[in-house]
């Protein structure tokens, strides 16, 4: 755990910070409005068997704040929450807008649509879901053209709330994984951003606050907007699956952003100091000392997972068991090395029996449960495992192209990235604070029960699903391919073989951190 909690900026417990325009004295904040920021909430109900986050105790902290600060309280929402998920595949969304319809009529709440918002290629999964929310839907930089005039109205640009007397203007600012011929969309994220807080401005607003679905490196350059905008205060964002705190200064706007799933969220308090337009932010921590709310549980929990297993009869199926606990949350497999990653990678390297893989390299935003997998194994864990179908293909590459080519560019970006790849056959040191391209300072090859050096000159088989070998993430590989087999079986049907297999005699997997990824270097704080 201690690595983990390396990997987060902020302390685990709650903050209790005055970020003011000017210093002034905490007992001065005068508070006016409350707001709580969620972010890539992906489904219903809570994860790691109930125990943390979800939206259930969102609600009931929506109450506790609204009772602590005596002032208006209201929803946040940066995005991601109608796709990927297992539910998503059956009901087309339709599950989240009604538990997002619930918290909103608990608080108002506001949404910026997240990149995973247009995921389908057809425009008719996010035309209804827009249509059917009693929340707005907010994202300036974005025009659709689903064919559904209702829907692309509802889209807005940026909203003015006044409570307690102070007027809070919110700009909105997402991006998209890839064209889609019913969204136009800009990416001048920065001047935009500029365009629309120059307007708020314009209408007399007292502070200002981005709700952003864009990565960090996005939110940091706009956050330096406040040097020339001095009302802007805060980003409320998006995108990263792990809490993330960067403070106010007179030249940034504070920016937060909570777990995936709402494992710890935000609890923002906007009001004066001295004057002046100020905040506190609080992180909140979402376990089990946080009870669901009970009419969330009955009205929207329950009835979701009983319309679930009308559709699948098989979803409790126990089809497999482990004996050792391998966590599979987002802020894992995509940052270090995963047991529950290590076994799917090494299930991909036996795609072809004929011609075994001696590499396999799987990209953490493949692994789209964000949960704890442990004992018995149910259908539901490897349904929610895969948010799409991932075949796997093989390339032939030299050692050198493996290193250069998928390793170094698996630790190429920030933490947290999808891109970030758990492997089998291998093992690997990187350095994050060396330049892109100059990460990796070793690498060794198993063979047996050994390793041995890679060799830049030798041809390896890799395994690799077949977005990768499309190039998504930027991996570009396959143009270095000496050659290379077009993606072929599904690792969900192959994990499924393979755990039930072990299962039928009386098996159970026993996958471990094993060292196979090891990062060395300074720790960012």
């Amino acid at each position: 755990m201690t690595t983990l909690r390396r990997l987060v900026r902020p302390r685990l417990a709650a903050y209790a910070l005055l970020l003011a325009a000017l210093p002034a004295r905490a007992q001065d904040f005068r508070p006016a409005a409350a707001f709580v920021q969620v972010n890539d909430v992906y489904r219903v109900d809570a994860v790691e068997n109930g125990a943390a986050g979800g939206l259930g105790r969102v609600v009931t902290v929506v109450d506790r704040a609204r009772r602590a600060t005596g002032v208006p309280v209201r929803v946040l929402h940066a995005g991601d929450f109608i796709a990927p998920s297992l539910e998503s595949r059956y009901f087309a969304g339709q599950q989240m807008i009604d538990a997002l319809n619930f918290v909103h009529a608990r608080a108002p709440m506001i949404a910026v649509a997240g990149n995973h918002e247009f995921d389908e290629r057809r425009p008719e999964m996010l035309a209804n879901a827009i249509v059917q929310s009693r929340f707005p839907w907010l994202a300036a930089n974005v025009r659709l053209n689903t064919g559904n005039a209702a829907a692309d109205r509802a889209l807005g640009t940026d909203t003015v709330i006044v409570s307690n007397g102070m007027r809070i203007g919110i700009f909105t600012l997402t991006f998209l994984d890839s064209p889609r011929d019913y969204a136009q969309w800009d990416t001048a994220f920065v001047a935009l951003a500029e365009r629309q807080i120059q307007a708020l401005e314009a209408q007399g607003v007292d502070a200002i606050v981005g709700l952003t679905h864009l990565d960090l490196g996005a939110d940091r350059a706009i956050s330096r907007l406040r040097a020339s905008h001095p009302k802007f205060l805060w980003i409320a964002g998006g995108h990263e699956h792990f809490l993330i705190h960067h403070p106010l200064t007179d030249s940034t706007a504070a920016i937060t952003k909570g777990d995936s799933n709402a494992r710890r969220i935000w609890q923002v308090v906007i009001g004066r100091s001295g004057g002046q337009p100020a905040l506190r932010a609080d992180s909140v921590v979402l376990n089990e000392s946080v009870a669901v709310d009970p009419a969330y549980r009955r009205d929207v929990e329950q009835k979701w997972a009983a319309r679930m297993r009308e559709k699948v009869p098989f979803y409790d199926q126990v089809i497999g068991r482990a004996s050792t606990r391998m966590d599979a949350s987002e802020e894992v497999v995509r940052n270090v090395e995963s047991a529950w990653g290590n076994y799917l990678a090494d299930v991909m390297r036996t795609a072809y029996p004929t011609v075994p893989a001696d590499v396999a390299v799987l990209n953490g935003g493949a692994i789209r449960i964000d949960d704890v997998v442990t004992g018995d194994i149910r259908w539901e864990h490897l349904a929610r495992t895969f948010g799409f179908p991932t075949r796997v293909a093989l390339v032939w590459l030299t050692g050198r192209d493996l290193k250069e080519t998928v390793l170094e560019r698996g630790v190429s970006g920030g933490r947290g990235e999808g891109r970030f790849l758990q492997v089998s056959g291998l093992r690997f040191t990187f350095d994050r604070s060396r330049p892109v391209g100059q990460r990796v300072t070793s690498v060794e090859i198993r063979r047996g029960d050994a390793y041995e050096p890679l060799n830049d000159t030798r041809v390896y088989v890799v395994a690799v699903p077949d977005y990768l070998f499309g190039g998504g993430d930027g991996y570009t590989f396959h143009n270095r391919a000496v050659l290379s087999v077009p993606p072929g079986p599904d690792v969900r049907l192959m994990a499924f073989d393979a755990l039930s297999a072990a299962y039928a005699r009386g098996e159970a997997i026993a996958p471990q951190v094993e060292g196979r990824i090891t990062e060395t270097g300074a720790q960012p704080e």
